[in-house]
């Protein structure tokens, strides 16, 4: 077997040898050069972006070529066409993205989490990505109503939750709103009060925003909020509410029972101390800095969030 494996990779590396000789001599020099600079580029990108490319990657074989089969849904509530997908059995863990974005920013997390044997349920947040933005102005108390329709369509009682930036204040609504619905929470660069938000953060932060919104074009950042040509009215509205939401006074934190992680990027966009208040003021909550990192820690530090969430929520990864 070894010796067929051999034997098979030396004519893959002779022939490709050969392909690679005969496209070079007759390909002119200039060309050359450019084809060899695009490469270069390209690289440097693939690179560069690691471990987020890497976990792309993983995550479109994981998705594609696995046994694990999606159940995918949608709930109408208040006019709006809420779109959700759930992969796996076991406990059930709901996943709640950020403003402006959509449930595939969670790609280094789904794979593992489905593997340890937990039901993990995404949606798309009203007016995001599949969901429609319905009849009702965005709030997240909305959203939090949303959120529950699914869990009622699913038949899930109780669920522990992840939640990044929008989708952590969503899961603290809950918390405080629907206790009884919320097992442990994971509160990821969640903000209980408008004035937790830093307007200058440092080069790191917009290093890590940047490279996922700020660089790309108008089409790439429609795509990646999933609401297309309606972006720009979409980032008009949730910028409108990021300026005077959430409204959560240290009375509704206290009465936030469910154990809390809050985690937040060293440069975040969430204010430290405001990140510490919220974890003094829940019921049971605990604070976790990432180092170097900012608002987009699940993507940018995927390795060093995904540890504290195996421990927190006692995952084996």
């Amino acid at each position: 077997m070894h010796l067929l494996a051999h034997c098979l990779t030396k004519g893959v590396v002779l022939g490709a040898n050969n392909y690679f000789d005969s496209f070079f001599k007759y390909m002119k020099p200039w060309r050359i050069k450019i084809a060899i600079g695009v490469l270069v580029i390209v690289l440097s990108i693939i690179y560069g972006l690691k471990p987020m490319s890497v976990n792309v990657l993983n995550y479109l074989v994981w998705k594609y070529s696995g046994p694990i089969k999606a159940q995918i849904g949608s709930i109408d509530y208040q006019g709006a066409h809420i779109h959700y997908v759930s992969y796996g059995h076991g406990s059930p863990l709901l996943l709640l993205h950020g403003g402006l974005s959509n449930k595939l920013s969670w790609f280094s997390q789904v794979p593992w989490l489905v593997e340890s044997g937990r039901q993990v349920i995404l949606i798309d947040t009203r007016g995001h990505g599949y969901s429609t933005h319905g009849d009702a102005k965005l709030t997240y108390e909305i959203f939090a109503e949303d959120t529950l329709q699914v869990l009622n369509q699913l038949g899930i009682q109780r669920t522990d939750i992840i939640g990044w930036s929008d989708g952590g204040i969503i899961a603290l609504l809950l918390g405080l709103h629907a206790p009884d619905r919320v097992s442990k929470i994971v509160a990821i660069s969640a903000n209980f009060h408008p004035s937790g938000v830093i307007l200058e953060a440092d080069s790191t932060q917009k290093y890590a925003y940047g490279s996922i919104f700020k660089t790309l074009k108008d089409k790439s950042r429609a795509w990646w909020s999933g609401a297309g040509d309606k972006h720009a009215e979409l980032e008009t509205e949730i910028n409108e509410l990021w300026h005077v939401a959430p409204q959560m006074t240290h009375t509704h934190l206290n009465s936030i029972t469910a154990p809390t992680l809050v985690v937040v990027g060293e440069n975040d966009m969430i204010d430290l101390g405001h990140s510490r208040v919220l974890a003094q003021e829940v019921a049971q909550g605990r604070l976790e800095i990432i180092p170097q990192a900012g608002h987009a820690a699940p993507i940018t530090h995927a390795d060093e969030l995904n540890k504290l969430i195996s421990v927190f929520l006692d995952i084996k990864q």
